[in-house]
């Protein structure tokens, strides 16, 4: 009991005050090898802050859009953005959705592949601008496909997931018609996702502990605090090995 009391104040004490406000980056479902852990500047779990995201990003204007409305249905998800930018004749789908239901998240590969052919699947890095934050590149996965019924309609996606503690998981997906080809195309989106990805996530400065919290707060008086909760740890492990004798 002294041991797991003891682990309980070294986990409490050394956690970020605000580990609560962290949000995991990844490529799946599931945790891989791309995990990152980074903040974001908009609450991707509030339809009226992720709409705040600029409709006008480096040359780029977006305008809001909707599918029809049996797609809404079919994802029953609690908050879809859909919103294309254009620039220069060319155009990016971006939609983002956030659902706590896993239903609402169907596989990319799969969707697509009622009317699409993958021709080539893949991770890719995509650095970001803003020197500030504690990670520089964000992954995505990339999908690269033809048309099914006509293999010169092509289309560049990419796509990555967002969670956060106790709240909905956010999948956010770009995508672009391919007009000269994919490596051309391949290069526009990603300055555009190096744009958005660059308002999307903030700095963040190295995270206080708990303990250094109470000492900032408290002063002297903070070491007295972080002491004394160790003090239950001390009793029962001495009364452990003074019964084991």
């Amino acid at each position: 009991m002294g041991i797991v009391w003891l682990s309980f104040v070294l986990i409490f004490l050394l956690a970020p005050k605000d580990i609560t406000e962290y949000t995991v980056i990844d490529i799946a479902f599931h945790r891989t090898e791309y995990r990152l852990i980074g903040k974001t500047a908009y609450n991707f779990n509030n339809v009226s802050d992720i709409a705040k995201i600029p409709k006008k990003i480096d040359g780029w204007t977006g305008i809001d859009f909707r599918y029809p409305e049996r797609v809404y249905k079919i994802l029953d998800a609690d908050i879809i953005l859909s919103r294309a930018y254009s620039k220069d004749g060319k155009v990016i789908w971006l939609d983002i959705i956030n659902s706590d239901k896993r239903k609402s998240f169907h596989d990319p590969r799969v969707c697509y592949g009622a009317r699409w052919n993958i021709i080539n699947e893949s991770v890719i890095a995509i650095e970001l601008r803003n020197s500030s934050i504690t990670f520089n590149k964000v992954y995505a996965n990339e999908l690269d496909l033809t048309n099914k019924k006509d293999p010169n309609i092509k289309l560049l996606v990419f796509y990555w997931f967002m969670f956060r503690g106790g709240e909905g998981v956010t999948m956010v997906r770009l995508s672009s018609p391919v007009s000269v080809s994919f490596e051309e195309t391949s290069k526009y989106l990603k300055n555009f996702t190096r744009d958005l990805l660059s308002l999307v996530y903030k700095e963040i400065k190295k995270p206080k502990s708990l303990a250094e919290v109470l000492v900032d707060k408290y002063k002297s008086f903070g070491y007295v605090i972080i002491a004394s909760t160790f003090l239950p740890s001390v009793l029962l492990i001495s009364m452990g090995l003074r019964f084991r004798s």
